[in-house]
């Protein structure tokens, strides 16, 4: 425990240096982000178009087929593709669905990048656009790119027989940005809008420690290898704990809880396995709760809405205010994703110790219970 202690103040040591540095850069006006003002966070369709207006040979920034070639580099592309006479669109239509990013050049080969930050993939996505591009380009004359945050598989039911390559954020877009900088070192507005960019994705994929900083912290964790070695072994205690201790058991549910005549219950948090979540009932409800819930193993995807988790709700299909997506039969009076915790990185259990969490969830349940006892709805 000493060592683990050891560790732990050097390393609140760095991260005290790194707050100060982040507050000296603040005042220099070096946050300054148009990305980050805009909001554009988990929107697929807005980092696709800024990713595909760089590709684009024909793009308002004027440098022809540098940024493109640049991208066929790091993602190690092996069609062949011509990229001086390349064509790129966004949420391309095809009978298969929409394709995020297409690249085609005039010698029939193409490129698709399936952009995922947080949505879930759609029922054999992979499956259909691998169909689309057979059928158009044929076999052998394309490339199907998988981007996420950090590079992980599609799952089994998107991909399956599929060939495709992962790529994420966290290391090809941001060396393909890295390039891109270095090709626009004399073209300001370009260079400076790449940068924010490349900011904005160090910040979504939590690197945007400074070097210096990070390398110190480094070297901490070398020398105190047994201390992280036990640390990594109980993260997922960690999280249970902190889930348990600092989100069911603070005052802000219990008082919750006591106020609105509700019941807390959980199904699966952190046990390993697809399906998991954690809801909100009252006892003449019989089965209906509002849920918090995930479909993935993972604790990502996580979305809020009214159901009864095992069986279909006999009521009839009728929409509440407070959720944005529309009814389904297991979700029969919508659902939605949590916006601000969508995705449990560490970020999210930081935000469960100090508090911030339970008042989010609070605020959601209290929403809608004030709508389901306003309208009178059935919760059987």
């Amino acid at each position: 425990m000493k060592e683990i202690q050891c560790l732990l103040n050097s390393v609140n040591s760095i991260l005290r240096e790194e707050k100060v540095k982040k507050e000296e850069s603040f005042r220099r006006g070096e946050r300054f982000n148009m990305f980050m003002i805009c909001g554009i966070d988990h929107y697929e369709v807005m980092h696709s178009s800024i990713i595909a207006s760089f590709l684009d040979p024909q793009g308002s920034h004027g440098q022809r087929n540098k940024y493109l070639d640049a991208f066929i580099t790091i993602v190690g592309d092996k069609t062949g593709i011509d990229t001086l006479s390349c064509s790129v669109y966004t949420e391309y239509v095809t009978n298969e669905g929409r394709i995020d990013i297409l690249i085609e050049d005039d010698k029939g080969k193409c490129i698709i990048i399936e952009n995922k930050i947080y949505a879930v993939d759609q029922d054999r996505q992979l499956v259909r656009y691998q169909k689309f591009a057979n059928e158009k380009f044929g076999e052998g004359q394309y490339a199907i790119y998988y981007l996420t945050l950090d590079g992980h598989d599609a799952n089994d039911n998107s991909s399956n027989g599929v060939t495709y390559k992962r790529i994420s954020f966290r290391y090809h877009i941001l060396s393909w940005i890295a390039i891109c900088i270095k090709e626009s070192a004399f073209i300001p507005l370009i260079r400076e809008t790449l940068i924010q960019y490349r900011n904005h994705i160090k910040q979504l994929t939590n690197q945007d420690m400074e070097a210096n900083n990070k390398e110190e912290l480094l070297k901490q964790m070398v020398e105190n290898a047994e201390a992280v070695k036990t640390i990594f072994i109980h993260q997922d205690d960690y999280k249970k704990y902190v889930f348990n201790r600092f989100f069911l058991e603070s005052s802000t549910i219990i008082e919750l809880c006591k106020e609105r005549n509700l019941n807390i219950g959980q199904s699966k948090m952190f046990v390993g396995g697809a399906g998991k979540g954690f809801y909100f009932y009252k006892k003449e409800w019989k089965s209906a709760a509002i849920w918090f819930y995930t479909d993935r193993s993972g604790e990502w995807d996580f979305y809020w809405g009214i159901s009864n988790y095992n069986e279909k709700l006999d009521v009839s299909i009728k929409k509440i205010d407070c959720l944005r997506n529309e009814p389904i039969e297991l979700w029969p009076y919508g659902w939605e994703y949590l916006e601000m915790y969508r995705n449990w990185d560490w970020n999210v259990f930081e935000e469960m110790i100090n508090g911030n969490f339970a008042k989010y969830i609070r605020d959601l349940v209290i929403l809608s219970l004030d709508e389901i006892e306003k309208r009178q709805l059935p919760m059987p």
